[in-house]
């Protein structure tokens, strides 16, 4: 368990975001798969529902996202946001091409629609940045467990890289995302929001997807704690007054 509000990200400005985005995106991931064996039909069973499902969660043009992106940037004078956001999209699209390579070399065929992405969707698009930034942050909270216990519930190097590299890049994601929510007040309707999101979310996510989680480690008790753990330490980060003075 990183211990997020302690990185040096936790500094950052939208300009220090853009230039961060740009050089991870000079080393992006090259899948080895010349090490794969034969994936095991007990192996397929188990991960192939919720690889379908967060490989079409990533997949996103983030066109209401950048639509809101534009008017905060006028509102608020913060003109690298829009930029910030549109790298930031670049690298959840291709967190959503990684999987989609691992996917295609098994033949494992593309969700075309699941309901807990749906349900993400309709949040985030309720209408405010402060609302679909609050349902990213969520999204990616999750994330952060799946793709840990995913790359433990069997044995392919390939998956194993592909979610190295995504916790890599996620965890960045929630502290860029705790900064967009840094510039909006924290009441205690925001807070409790997003502790009821978050719960509902981890349930549902668990309830679909509990057998991977369990092979990779996780109980109910392991994965709550893990989710509300980095909940509470984007909540602190949104509410960092140096941020706001700097």
């Amino acid at each position: 368990m990183m211990i997020i509000t302690r990185s040096k990200m936790s500094q950052f400005h939208y300009n220090d975001w853009i230039r961060y985005f740009k050089k991870n995106n000079e080393h992006r991931l090259n899948i080895d798969f010349s090490k794969e064996s034969v994936l095991m039909p007990e192996d397929r069973i188990l991960i192939q529902p919720s690889i379908r499902a967060f490989q079409r969660g990533e997949a996103s043009e983030g066109r209401n996202l950048m639509r809101l992106a534009e008017i905060f940037a006028v509102k608020t004078g913060e003109k690298d946001y829009k930029e910030a956001v549109r790298w930031f999209i670049k690298e959840e699209n291709g967190h959503s091409s990684y999987l989609k390579k691992f996917m295609d070399y098994y033949r494992i065929r593309p969700s075309t629609k699941s309901h807990l992405d749906y349900i993400f969707r309709a949040f985030r698009k309720l209408g405010s940045l402060k609302c679909e930034v609050t349902v990213l942050a969520a999204a990616e909270i999750i994330a952060l467990t799946y793709y840990d216990a995913l790359s433990k519930s069997i044995d392919s190097p390939a998956l194993k890289s592909i979610c190295r590299q995504m916790l890599h890049d996620e965890l960045p994601h929630i502290i860029f995302q705790s900064y967009t929510l840094s510039h909006f007040p924290v009441r205690l309707r925001d807070k409790i929001f997003r502790i009821v999101l978050m719960g509902c979310t981890a349930v549902s996510v668990w309830a679909a997807f509990h057998e991977v989680y369990r092979a990779g480690g996780y109980n109910f008790r392991k994965y709550m704690w893990g989710n509300f753990n980095y909940l509470k330490q984007s909540i602190e980060l949104s509410q960092k007054s140096q941020w706001k003075e700097a």
